[in-house]
């Protein structure tokens, strides 16, 4: 019986032979400010994935007071390539303050290879840097 159980377990139990996650998020760790910019954002894939299109794709946007963007909240329908299995995305920033502040992002998806697709939820922090 315990062998069994032993081998069902490690039939079904997931395996992690393929380190590389299939994506990448690309979003600079600092930015410098001049009143006004962008912050580019893009979602780069491995060959033979796609970010789906028919489940959603949300991007939260969390500024310290100091940076304004228009949107906190961002979809597939703002990217610059909506359709794209990768979207990319340029987000008007705008200085409200001189000095250093973070803009933390949340980016939620479902990537997908030729079978199956599966949740990603990344969560990265840029510095933005406001000329004095």
């Amino acid at each position: 019986m315990r062998l069994a159980f032993a081998v069902i377990l490690g039939v079904s139990a997931p395996t992690f032979a393929d380190e590389s996650p299939g994506w990448k998020l690309e979003v600079p760790e600092r930015i410098e400010l001049a009143g006004t910019g962008t912050l580019p954002i893009a979602v780069t894939l491995e060959r033979g994935r796609t970010v789906s299109k028919d489940a959603g794709l949300v991007l939260d946007l969390s500024p310290d007071s100091g940076v304004s963007v228009k949107r906190r909240r961002l979809g597939r329908t703002d990217a610059i390539d909506p359709d794209e299995d990768a979207p990319r995305f340029a987000i008007p920033l705008r200085a409200e303050a001189a000095g250093d502040f973070t803009i933390k992002l949340h980016l939620r998806f479902w990537l997908c290879g030729s079978k199956v697709c599966r949740p990603i939820d990344a969560r990265r922090t840029v510095t933005v840097s406001v000329a004095r």
